[in-house]
């Protein structure tokens, strides 16, 4: 019967490190996120995460003019807490462009490719596809709840934007209002 070696502390713990340096390197998002392991690039190059950003908005928003100032605006305002999120979501989004179209920046992309990326970031694990479903929801409210501009609007929806103080109407509102009521409460 052989004896198992002995293994010092030193080593077991220095592979243990190595181990979880793995881990944290390839692992699911959330860990990803609370390491902060992601391409540096991110972290402090705040140009090349509003690029990312913008082609996301103008991918999932129709219309979307993608050089609008206030675009992006709603995913780093600290009001909003996936500003924490925003530069790994940038670089979520640029790692699957590389990893399935081979190109190093999500914005030099296609339409059709973008849509694929955040097509595959939807079907991806619980706390990216919250991510990605997220980050949809807010360039949402942000562009046609005009967060930041009250005069956005997007033609392709025939959606005119903010109420501008004309006349509320409804064309043929017989039909769904009730019957108008005589001054002493009575109907019409």
């Amino acid at each position: 019967m052989r004896h198992a070696q002995s293994v010092s502390r030193r080593e077991a713990v220095r592979s243990l490190g190595l181990m979880a340096a793995g881990l944290a390197a390839s692992a699911c998002a959330p860990l990803r996120i609370l390491t902060g392991s992601y391409p540096d690039e991110f972290k402090h190059r705040p140009d090349v995460v509003d690029r990312a950003l913008r082609a996301f908005v103008s991918t999932v928003i129709p219309g979307a003019d993608p050089d609008a100032a206030d675009l992006t605006r709603a995913y780093t305002d600290p009001h909003y807490p996936f500003a924490r999120y925003a530069a790994f979501f940038a670089s979520d989004l640029t790692r699957r462009a590389h990893d399935r179209f081979g190109e190093h920046a999500f914005d030099r992309l296609t339409i059709n490719q973008r849509t694929a990326v955040i097509r595959d970031g939807l079907e991806a694990d619980g706390t990216t596809r919250k991510l990605y479903q997220g980050a949809i929801y807010l360039a949402q409210i942000a562009f046609y709840g005009g967060i930041y501009d009250d005069d956005a609007g997007c033609p392709l929806i025939d959606f005119p934007g903010r109420y501008r103080g004309d006349a509320v109407t409804y064309e043929h509102a017989h039909h769904f209002l009730p019957r108008a009521l005589t001054p002493g409460g009575n109907h019409a």
